[in-house]
């Protein structure tokens, strides 16, 4: 009953105040009232349509529909601006005749923007009209341009005089471009009748759907009949700017009430009667709406919180235009499953804490297994050196100073030997290639413990590109050799490294021959032995 007395009082309003304007014109056609009463009723049907207009700002959803019918209710408020300046202020017979020239511009559109609303109906929120439709708006600018210049061509009002003059009745005549306008309107009229019939064909027991098609034909009836210019139409219903607003407004405002233009009116009802337990608030937080789901205990939260009952219901809310929206939702399951998540959460967390001790006594015993291995294999790479060093020591300690000079040398080259090879062993074991500078590097120590010996030596690098691990640990492993042999007499060592091949001029006293191999060359050449080794190249290069 609620929203039937909402939606029957602004009907009972609207008629009372056509009822009223018609009685004030009834009153000026018999003398009654004065002025007064044409101006009581200019004001009501300026306020009705102004307030229609600002309702369809508030109601209609379709952006496309909402332009056309912004721009009908201006236009008709022109009309009836027009109209009362024509009337009841203008005296002058050239400001009435463009006054009267004005009255097209409404005329001219208004049909056009029934053949825009006629098909806009039924389509999505987001419709627009194309461009090809839009272009017909030239039309009515075109024709209206003619009519408002009438007074240089008169191709649509002749005046009898041949000199414009007040449009008064038997003063003109119509000429051909006058039926075009009439032509335009007329068939923008029937354009939109066809489209609102054919739109308002729906199956049986919404009827009311048709109403527009009704009324679209009786505004057609009208515009004959008042053309005809019979007497009682002229008598009864003789306001045509008048007459056609409200029926443009009617059909319009019947095609809103069935539903053919969307809007938002009833949402008041089906929020009521949602089974969604929600409210709507004002800013301050007073409810002014409840849906029947609702408790009548659920109050507004304050902005940004919830509020959790002991029974899982939880009450939530977010800002809206002019207030809160407030909606109860069920979240005891919810928090039952948070409740588990948390308890899973604390033994995953202690499973991982376990399994993470696990694993750190796992890396320490793998760390450990790997170190005694790499030590376990050094040691015994190394073990002939590292037993001649601790023999070497144990016979410094009775030795006489040369003695001693020269076992010192023998354990300072197998130190720089075992020092540099662990480190190729390393590397050797994580990179297949190493580049250049640390070959340079391994070289240039070994120089470095010869030259502290006392042997002048000297190295030169051809080396372009990155070598071998394996080829590096064998040609350090020859040096060691040449070394290790002549420790006693070596007097000079000149190294030379290309990409290819390493090349050792030696001088000593020593027999080198015993190093030859099928990958080492050695000759003696005019007292100096000459040593040559090939270095395999890059073959995946």
């Amino acid at each position: 009953m609620k929203g039937t007395t909402k939606h029957l009082l602004p009907t009972v309003f609207v008629c009372t105040l056509i009822a009223i304007a018609y009685a004030c014109r009834m009153l000026a056609k018999f003398d009654i009232g004065g002025p007064a009463v044409n101006h009581i009723r200019t004001a009501l049907y300026l306020l009705l349509f102004a307030l229609w207009g600002f309702s369809l700002d508030r109601r209609i959803i379709q952006r496309q529909t909402l332009h056309c019918l912004r721009l009908t209710a201006a236009l008709m408020l022109l009309w009836l601006i027009l109209r009362t300046l024509k009337y009841s202020v203008v005296t002058g017979p050239a400001a009435g005749r463009y006054i009267w020239y004005l009255y097209y511009l409404p005329m001219l559109f208004l049909p056009l923007l029934g053949v825009y609303i006629a098909l806009s109906m039924g389509k999505s929120e987001d419709y627009r009209l194309s461009r090809e439709i839009g272009i017909l708006s030239i039309i009515p600018a075109v024709l209206f341009l003619l009519v408002i210049t009438n007074d240089l061509h008169q191709q649509i009002f002749a005046f009898k005089s041949g000199v414009p003059g007040l449009p008064v009745s038997g003063t003109y005549s119509y000429r051909p471009l006058y039926f075009i306008c009439l032509g335009w309107m007329v068939v923008c009229m029937a354009f939109s009748l066809v489209c609102l019939f054919r739109k308002s064909r729906i199956p049986s027991g919404e009827g009311k759907r048709i109403t527009p098609f009704v009324l679209g034909c009786a505004m057609l009836l009208y515009g004959i009949l008042y053309l005809s210019g019979i007497p009682v139409v002229r008598w009864w219903f003789g306001d045509m700017n008048v007459m056609f607003c409200l029926l443009y407004a009617a059909i319009y405002e019947s095609c809103i009430r069935c539903r053919m233009i969307p809007s938002n009116t009833g949402y008041v009802e089906l929020f009521e009667a949602s089974t969604l337990a929600a409210c709507i608030a004002d800013r301050s937080g007073r409810i002014v709406l409840r849906s029947r789901a609702a408790g009548k205990d659920m109050t507004c939260p304050q902005e940004g919180q919830r509020i959790v009952r002991p029974d899982g219901m939880r009450i939530s809310s977010a800002p809206i235009s002019g207030g809160y929206a407030v909606w109860q939702d069920n979240v005891r399951q919810l928090a039952e499953l948070r409740t588990r998540l948390n308890a899973n959460k604390e033994e995953m967390e202690r499973n991982k804490k376990k399994l993470k001790d696990a694993y750190l006594v796992q890396k320490s015993l793998h760390e450990l297994t790997e170190k005694n291995r790499i030590y376990n294999e050094l040691e015994a790479k190394h073990s002939r050196q590292t037993a001649q060093m601790r023999q070497m020591l144990a016979r410094c300690e009775s030795a006489g100073p040369a003695e001693r000079r020269s076992l010192l040398k023998k354990v300072l080259l197998l130190g720089t030997y075992i020092k540099r090879s662990a480190n190729l062993y390393f590397l050797s074991s994580e990179y297949r290639w190493l580049p250049q500078q640390e070959l340079r590097l391994t070289v240039d120590e070994a120089v470095r413990a010869l030259t502290a010996c006392g042997t002048e030596c000297g190295v030169i690098y051809r080396t372009t590109e990155p070598m071998r691990a394996s080829e590096v640990v064998r040609l350090f492993d020859l040096l060691e050799i040449v070394a290790e042999t002549t420790v006693d007499d070596l007097r000079s060592l000149f190294i030379s490294v290309s990409d290819s091949a390493m090349d050792l001029s030696v001088e000593c006293a020593a027999d080198l021959s015993a190093i030859a191999s099928p990958e080492v060359t050695v000759r003696q050449e005019d007292g100096l032995w000459l040593i040559r080794t090939g270095i395999r190249g890059r073959e995946d290069a």
